[in-house]
């Protein structure tokens, strides 16, 4: 006869501790693989143009290792603590670039000073990424070098091309529209498809960013590493290394442009960091991300430097806007090349100029998400209409108008908002807050490091920056240049700042001009993080560190019937004497508060904003006197009758407008 077992499981001990180690271990897995993947992102926002194009052309001007010396400095002093500042109160708000002031509403205009040098970014970074398209496409298509670009002389040592690469630039894609107008209507087309395409990749804004990021940043390493492996040439990377002058040290201009191109590396100007601080970087350690993303940006600027370098051919390099481009295209036609390795390095800018984009966009995009809604795609598809014909207008006033926005404008954009976004978090919003904000998101204190860094940045950004423009001006002044640029840029930030400062200060529910001006200074009431159970962690906590710190602390709390009794028995003996007499709740009784005025009753004052009042014996309340509790607001004769408040805020139930919630208080 078989032995039928029950239909049942039997758990085991060792069953169940096995298992939860699995899961454990699953868990510890997981988390590894989310760490690896954020790391990844970075290490890709460090793959910008900014790094690939730029900095290499800086370095071309002012020498490789004093400017990438000078360069890593400013890495460390201004773009890791001001990194570590927008990650910081992006995770804890997980608000855009302009929304974060809800911190400091009065300075709510330097969001929108960095929205739009975010947008002036990608203007002229399309024009780099259109030529690297262009030039791909022509020399895919036709023989190298181009047909266009070849100007043959007879010399003793046979036929030569006299036109170099930057007068094949000129002379084609670049040239005036009266001249040469079928390559500006190339050049419109592909800036058009490059406008209303790339913006495709943020679709779902951050998880389409993720996806796109991750395929990309490895194409870029595979092709660096081929065009290294077989083109890259060491003689002549030691030969620039060894003719340095260390003399340009002492000028402005070198410090200054390692200043802002460490700002532009970081994507501290765009206000990237922020978005991407609640959204990429929600779940990670904002001193763990700002000092990896510091490490990523210093080790691929060097390395950008260094590669172009060895693939240069001989000859003097191009320091103009499109230097990189113009390197690209000499070296392989010095070098006698086959078209193959072109294709690759103009690959690399286009790639490169891609991802560029998407890092500019994505501050703009997350700011029409929360303006528009759902129809938020609807306007981003407007701003790459207006982006198109932006760039195509920069496009036919020539290059130079580029290299204007790059050298002059974007930099005082830059240095203005990162000068204002410390002073309003650190000096206004308060070094206290800030710490405290810090320990709620890491769970540690904040080394006085840097709270150090953060003191001292506006005043080494302003001192190299006014160093800078007194350079500036008397150049600008012995040459006869123009200053308007500069001129305009100053005037633009000083009416951002202040219309939004006034709507600011109008949005203030408050009874006079005075009083508005100085809640615009402190923190609104939708100021601090969005999630809920977050927010109510994060409020008590504040209330605790603020109020709590002077009452007496319970020391034995083992017993929660005694301290519930002692608590009662107090309270009894505290309110022995009853405010109201009759029965409130008998329908056949009037709500009258006419013994409120009786003289054996009195209220002490109010003490803390959120206290309640308490009654007290030993003092007695005058008849005219006016109630100070400034939360209660009385009713002056039965319920819902006028009221007689004479306090400057009573209380009132104040639900802002879901759409328009950005008015604030400084309750």
């Amino acid at each position: 006869m078989a032995l039928t077992r029950p239909n049942c499981v039997v758990t085991s001990g060792r069953l169940d501790t096995s298992f939860s180690r699995t899961r454990q271990y699953g868990r510890t897995v997981r988390r590894m693989l989310d760490i690896l993947k954020t790391q990844f992102f970075t290490i890709a926002l460090s793959l910008t143009l900014f790094n690939t194009v730029r900095l290499p052309r800086e370095a071309f001007r002012y020498g490789n290792v004093q400017y990438l010396v000078v360069y890593s400095v400013w890495l460390v002093a201004v773009g890791l603590p001001c990194a570590l500042l927008q990650l910081a109160m992006g995770q804890l708000s997980q608000q855009d670039a302009v929304g974060v002031w809800r911190a400091v509403p009065i300075f709510r205009g330097v969001g929108y000073i960095k929205v739009l040098t975010s947008y002036l970014c990608c203007i002229y970074s399309m024009v780099y990424v259109s030529l690297s398209a262009a030039y791909m496409i022509w020399i895919g298509k036709g023989s190298f070098p181009l047909r266009d670009c070849a100007r043959i002389q007879m010399t003793p040592e046979g036929y030569e091309n006299k036109m170099n690469a930057s007068e094949c630039f000129n002379s084609t894609f670049l040239a005036p529209f009266t001249e040469q107008p079928q390559y500006l209507g190339i050049m419109a087309i592909l800036i058009f498809i490059l406008w209303f395409f790339v913006p495709l990749m943020l679709i779902s804004l951050h998880k389409s960013l993720k996806a796109s990021l991750m395929t990309l940043a490895p194409i870029i390493f595979a092709i660096a590493i081929v065009l290294c492996v077989f083109l890259s040439n060491g003689s002549r990377l030691t030969t620039s290394l060894e003719t340095e002058d260390w003399s340009l040290l002492y000028r402005p201009y070198i410090w200054h442009s390692g200043l802002v191109q460490a700002l532009l590396s970081t994507s501290v100007m765009s206000g990237f960091l922020i978005s991407a601080g609640g959204t990429l970087y929600k779940q990670s350690d904002v001193r763990w991300t700002s000092t990896f993303l510091v490490i990523t940006n210093l080790l691929t600027g060097w390395l950008s430097v260094f590669m172009w370098e060895s693939l240069a051919g001989e000859g003097t390099k191009d320091k103009s806007f499109i230097a990189i481009l113009v390197l690209i295209y000499q070296s392989s036609v010095t070098e006698a090349r086959s078209k193959e390795w072109p294709l690759l390095a103009f690959a690399i800018v286009l790639i490169s100029g891609v991802i560029t984009l998407l890092v500019l966009l994505f501050p703009i995009y997350d700011k029409l998400h929360r303006l528009c809604g759902d129809q938020w795609r609807l306007f981003a598809a407007a701003t790459s209409a207006l982006g198109t014909a932006l760039t195509v207008t920069v496009l036919s006033r020539g290059i130079s108008f580029a290299e204007l926005l790059d050298d002059l404008v974007v930099p005082i954009l830059a240095v203005a908002t990162t000068t204002f976004e410390v002073l309003g978090f650190v000096y206004i919003y308060g070094y206290f807050n800030l710490k405290f904000d810090l320990k709620f998101i890491t769970s540690a204190n904040m080394p006085r490091f840097w709270m150090v860094t953060w003191w001292c940045t506006p005043i080494l950004v302003v001192g190299i920056t006014g160093w800078w423009l007194r350079a500036v001006i008397r150049t600008a002044w012995s040459q006869g240049h123009s200053l308007w640029p500069l001129v305009g840029a100053f005037i633009g930030i000083l009416l951002i700042l202040i219309i939004f400062a006034g709507i600011a200060v109008a949005k203030e529910e408050q009874y006079n001009l005075f009083a508005k001006i100085t809640a615009a200074f402190h923190p609104s009431r939708l100021w601090g993080p969005e999630d809920p159970m977050t927010r109510y962690m994060w409020m008590s906590q504040r209330f605790s560190n603020g109020t709590l710190s002077s009452e007496p602390e319970v020391t034995d709390t083992s017993n929660y019937t005694n301290l519930h009794n002692d608590y009662t028995t107090k309270n009894d003996v505290k309110y022995a004497e009853n405010w109201v007499k009759d029965d409130l709740y008998d329908p056949e009784n009037e709500f009258n508060f006419e013994y409120l005025g009786k003289d054996n009753i009195a209220y002490s004052d109010a003490g803390d904003l959120y206290a309640i009042p308490t009654v007290t014996k030993s003092k007695k309340r005058k008849k005219d006197d006016t109630f100070r509790s400034p939360n209660i607001c009385m009713a002056k004769g039965q319920v819902g009758g006028e009221t007689n408040c004479n306090c400057n805020r009573h209380f009132q139930l104040n639900v802002p407008d879901l759409r328009n919630n950005e008015i604030s208080t400084s309750l």
